[in-house]
């Protein structure tokens, strides 16, 4: 939790469509919560697992739950729907950050966006590479069974993994835009991506063979890029000697065509102003190199210490699409619901 913690929770609150009725709050101090009910982690509670996780799993242990699911919700997460669940063991909602300060920060998150889209092939896959825990839903017996009692910098992400060593789980991605926060800052933002990129390596064992040489390429490609820029080096110095010339304008090319097309699908994913494409465009190969700092830096040196991304007071948010969401989530929700599939009830925000 953060200093304003209450004000960016009460926000969440705010945004839950109203047919959940039972939402907790899981916070390490007191805080005062309209339409919510605040558990408070005690200070004497030990376990394997540390901050978020550490949370989630009293909350598995002592605030039991009669649901099909629990709905995991960070702080700072708007909820603009929520379509019923399938019938499913995880369900994975999809996410779409709102600028609170650096727009090179906010840029890179379209940029994510771009290559995110690859969540949506995940239930076809043995092992999903990563969660994302903005929005994540597990059954409840799942939850009991599995637990969120190990050491790890990201817990979601080791979740699944442990989850899905049994080969019966299935996981569903709904198209769900879920509003959470940018990093503020473009330090923030690097920090966040080391932590992401060093759960991922540190907890790599509990994936197959083949598995972790996937993951392990997928976060040395993304890591790789901040040294791109070195490709320029012929261009702009006065040496001219490149080995393996026609290797040297394949490898410029994959660069700038998969840059801005990672950058336009992030775009079309945000439904962004144009005039946020221009600057998307304009700043991208910066972003590009800033975007994977965090990674190569993990890479070189991972680290082992959580670290709560810097969030901001909704006061402070200039994003018109999540205070309209925010408005309109106040109105009452004439939706009928299939009777065949799950709804989640219990919601947790951690």
């Amino acid at each position: 939790m953060t200093i304003d913690a209450q004000e960016v929770v009460q926000q969440t609150v705010n945004s839950l469509p109203e047919k959940l009725s039972d939402v907790r709050v899981i916070a390490e101090h007191d805080i005062d919560i309209n339409g919510a009910t605040v558990h408070v982690v005690p200070e004497s509670f030990t376990c394997e697992a540390t901050r978020k996780a550490r949370a989630a799993e009293w909350a598995r242990r002592h605030v039991p739950t009669d649901e099909t699911f629990v709905l995991y919700l960070d702080e700072d997460t708007i909820v603009p729907s929520l379509p019923p669940f399938p019938d499913t063991d995880i369900v994975q909602l999809m996410e779409r950050p709102v600028r609170t300060g650096s727009w090179l920060s906010y840029f890179a998150e379209i940029f994510r966006m771009g290559f995110q889209i690859e969540q949506r092939v995940f239930p076809r896959f043995r092992y999903p590479l990563y969660a994302w825990g903005g929005g994540f839903a597990v059954k409840t017996a799942v939850e009991q069974e599995v637990t969120w009692d190990v050491p790890t910098v990201t817990e979601d992400t080791n979740f699944i993994w442990r989850a899905f060593a049994d080969p019966d789980r299935e996981m569903a991605v709904l198209p769900v835009k879920l509003l959470n926060q940018a990093p503020p800052s473009v330090g923030e933002l690097v920090r966040q991506r080391r932590r992401w990129i060093s759960g991922a390596s540190l907890d790599s064992h509990l994936l197959p063979r083949q598995y972790q040489l996937l993951s392990l390429l997928r976060n040395a490609a993304w890591g790789l890029v901040a040294l791109s820029p070195l490709l320029l080096i012929p261009l702009v110095t006065p040496v001219s000697i490149v080995f393996l010339p026609s290797l040297y304008e394949v490898a410029i090319g994959v660069q700038i065509v998969g840059m801005f097309a990672w950058g336009f699908i992030g775009y079309w994913y945000y439904a962004e102003r144009f005039r946020v494409l221009v600057g998307l465009f304009v700043s991208l190969p910066v972003v590009a190199v800033l975007h994977s700092t965090g990674a190569l830096w993990a890479i070189l040196r991972p680290t082992k210490t959580f670290r709560v991304t810097q969030k901001v007071p909704p006061t402070q948010l200039t994003d018109d699409v999540a205070e309209e969401i925010v408005s309109d989530n106040k109105e009452p929700d004439d939706h009928q619901e299939d009777d065949d599939e799950e709804n989640p009830r219990a919601v947790k925000s951690r």
